[in-house]
């Protein structure tokens, strides 16, 4: 399942639930026994007296408790950290150092960098977790593991193809198996700088599948600038002896990269002691800013703030009289493609009176990165105006005519998948995913709005086959609005009523749940009339049989989850769809 609104997320649902789902806007979230250490910056005034709480930190020059709305994440406050014009290098830092050490810790955070960051070159920011690390750089750690160890998530640009400022989200490492005295950077595709003579930038877990059973790739992710992303990392030291070591990290609530199965000790008073945030570089051409807020480190997962009032852009807070703007903004749909009336097909409406720009994609062999077996070999979509008109179809996206247009985070990583970027008026469309070989498989669907004003989606659907297991479908979709507002949706299962449409081997009873980026249910229905029949009658909306699904939703905006499948595990047709009625 992938949500996106600037970045490759992928994710499977429904999502982990960690301990800040218990304690809404982190609201005293130090109280819980597995936290070490949390801090929200609010009760500052300078950066001093962050240092003092942390322990140790600076050049309090380069840093300040920044109070503007839209630099602050949560509350009132955040900090933040800058670097200036220099030739020189400087590191601007935050350090925890843990009374007693841990042989597992998770560190979570929220960091937006500034809307015009560029830092080109060796540089490092984000989050560190480290063991007896002595702060001296370019040492190797011992090979048989009773040295130190150091993890950094960071965002590193190393004019990769395709990547663009600020860089690929990496882990920046010193361990046992490094490959240079100055570090190594772990991709999450499964990929490693420097290279090597041997195996080129394949890191072992690709080279030697063998000795890392476990590891899966995942696509690699950049941040969009300007923008709040919530990142947590966890680093999980082995047992001495075993290779069950683990760097593994989370963004937006998603897992972004997975580095199991490491032997990064062979001593067990080799333990993570200290956590860090900060921004580096060994020199910088611009002042460069970065902002950090609602910081927590814990023995266990820690995941997104529940609630809070984020502000994740530049706009300013909106008063209470000023007009909210909620929309549907993306949607996607993983399910089983089949031949002769099997195919995914999704639908959605622009309404409005100006065209919207959207990219559509059809994936199919980057879903094995997710554990997803039988995944759709070569897909293929179509797109199709209100009045059954083609209007545009691909195969392999390179192909297409317009696939430079495709933002660098919505294309997709394997050749063999399908992606149009199209501009389009108001009116209703159709989107047809098969395999370009008529071979059956696990598909995805997907449609980003990329924005612009005059027009929104007021209503996205899916139409599939829908199995068991793994094979149920399952739709993401994303509402986007201002602080404090929400938006009213109807979700809708149909399978019966499409018998009168011509489809085939239709869902006898389906049933749809509906869940929010931190896993938790949001809503749940089998037959409509069972719980909100007097209201969803009042829509256009209402099923037209009693035995299909239907749910009116109030919202904040997020990323959700919908899960359709079959009473009594029945398999067939059916169709999910989300409508705003705000």
């Amino acid at each position: 399942m992938t949500f996106l609104t600037s970045s490759a997320t992928p994710t499977t649902a429904p999502a982990q639930i960690g301990i800040a789902s218990h304690y809404p806007g982190d609201k005293n979230i130090a109280s819980d026994p597995a936290v070490i250490f949390a801090d929200d910056f609010e009760s500052y005034t300078t950066p001093d007296q962050a240092k003092t709480k942390w322990g140790r930190g600076g050049p309090l020059a380069f840093m300040r408790i920044a109070t503007e709305p839209e630099h602050v994440y949560s509350g009132s406050k955040a900090v933040e950290f800058s670097l200036p014009v220099s030739t020189t290098e400087v590191a601007v830092s935050l350090y925890y150092f843990l009374s007693q050490p841990q042989d597992t810790v998770y560190m979570r955070m929220y960091q937006k960098f500034d809307a015009n960051y560029s830092m080109k070159g060796s540089n490092h920011n984000g989050i560190r977790l480290s063991a007896k690390f002595a702060d001296v750089s370019g040492v190797i750690p011992p090979a048989d593991g009773t040295g130190f160890f150091l993890f950094y998530l960071e965002n590193s640009f190393s004019a990769q193809v395709g990547e663009v400022v600020p860089g690929y989200t990496d882990i920046y490492a010193y361990w046992p198996k490094q490959r240079s005295q100055w570090g190594d950077h772990f991709y999450a595709d499964g990929t490693v700088i420097p290279w090597l003579p041997t195996i080129g930038t394949k890191g072992d877990w690709l080279a030697y599948p063998d000795q890392y059973p476990d590891f899966k790739p995942y696509p690699q992710f950049i941040p969009q600038r300007g923008r709040w992303y919530c990142e947590e990392l966890m680093v999980h030291a082995n047992t001495p002896g075993k290779k069950d070591g683990e760097v593994k990290f989370w963004i937006d609530g998603k897992v972004v990269g997975d580095f199991p199965d490491l032997n990064l000790r062979s001593i067990s008073t080799l333990k993570l002691d200290r956590a860090q945030l900060t921004l580096h570089a060994t020199h910088s051409e611009r002042v460069n800013k970065k902002w950090y807020d609602n910081v927590v480190i814990a023995k266990q997962y820690i995941g997104p703030m529940a609630s809070a009032s984020p502000i994740r852009s530049s706009t300013p807070v909106q008063t209470p009289t000023s007009p909210v703007v909620q929309s549907l903004k993306n949607i996607s749909t993983r399910g089983m493609v089949r031949t002769g009336g099997g195919e995914l097909i999704g639908g959605f409406t622009l309404q409005g009176n100006a065209s919207k720009e959207v990219v559509i994609r059809g994936l199919g062999p980057s879903l094995t990165a997710s554990a997803v077996s039988n995944a759709l070999r070569d897909p293929l979509i179509e797109l199709y105006d209100s009045t059954g008109a083609l209007i545009g179809s691909n195969d392999n996206w390179k192909t297409d005519f317009n696939h430079n247009s495709i933002p660098v985070a919505l294309q997709p990583s394997n050749d063999f998948e399908s992606a149009l970027d199209r501009v389009l008026s108001p009116g209703s469309y159709t989107v047809i995913l098969k395999d370009a070989q008529g071979q059956p498989g696990v598909g995805l669907f997907e449609l980003y709005d990329l924005g612009g004003e005059g027009s929104v989606l007021e209503n996205i659907s899916t139409r599939g086959v829908v199995g068991t297991g793994d094979d149920v479908m399952i739709t993401g979709f994303t509402l986007t609005g201002d602080v404090g507002s929400s938006q009213k949706v109807t979700v809708r299962a149909l399978g019966p009523s499409l018998g009168q449409f011509g489809v085939r081997d239709f869902l006898a009873n389906p049933s749809l749940r509906v869940y929010d980026s931190n896993g938790i249910l949001v809503g749940q229905n089998d037959n409509w009339r069972d719980d909100q029949a007097a209201e969803i009658a009042q829509t256009r909306f209402a099923p037209a049989n009693d035995l299909e699904s239907g749910m009116i939703l109030t919202l904040p905006p997020g990323n959700y989850t919908a899960i359709l499948s079959g009473v009594n595990n029945t398999t067939g047709n059916a169709v999910v769809e989300v409508s705003g009625l705000n």
